[in-house]
């Protein structure tokens, strides 16, 4: 599914460059729109190392001004953040609200053995870009459950500790069915 999105994403890039007025475009860009993932500029090229299930989050800024220092002729902006990057942003954050998480974090020594709940709905497979979109403006409360709290709310015995989050959730957060 993440192909497909990522294949019909960048057709449409490129259509967009074909509806437009001819402009003197740089070698740099050739009116393609500048790359970051995980805030390092990459080419067209190097975007293929990365696997659509590496992908948390994609944002488009079309015709950023913010960017064309880095590239006059550039038609837009495409930020990605990989999964792993998602979750070291998150995974810090949430250190620094809870020094609950933080100890339990650093006992486990990875958040392997968590389920995390985000107002009071479990998430599933791909969760890093909805808890990577949780920042001071939306977040309200971290709370840690033990297993059997779990199990008794949830149902769930595969992990051992349950992480409530409670945020009000962006409207730029990925939408995904879980």
């Amino acid at each position: 599914m993440k192909q497909i999105i990522l294949t019909l994403f960048f057709a449409l890039i490129y259509s967009i460059n074909y509806g437009q007025t001819p402009a003197q475009e740089s070698k740099a860009s050739k009116g393609v729109p500048v790359i970051f993932v995980d805030s390092i500029r990459i080419s067209q090229a190097d975007m293929q190392k990365y696997k659509p299930d590496d992908i948390a989050t994609i944002t488009v800024y079309k015709d950023s001004m913010a960017y064309r220092h880095l590239d006059s002729n550039a038609i837009g902006v495409v930020y990605i953040e990989t999964k792993q990057f998602s979750k070291k942003r998150f995974l810090n954050y949430f250190n620094s609200k809870s020094s609950e998480f933080k100890h339990l974090l650093m006992s486990e020594q990875s958040d392997d053995n968590f389920l995390y709940i985000l107002n009071g709905k479990v998430l599933g497979k791909g969760y890093e870009g909805k808890l990577t979109a949780i920042n001071d403006k939306n977040f309200k409360s971290i709370t840690v459950m033990n297993k059997k709290e779990l199990a008794n709310k949830y149902g769930n015995t595969e992990k051992n500790f349950g992480i409530l989050i409670v945020a009000d959730v962006p409207e730029n957060a990925p939408k995904r069915k879980e």
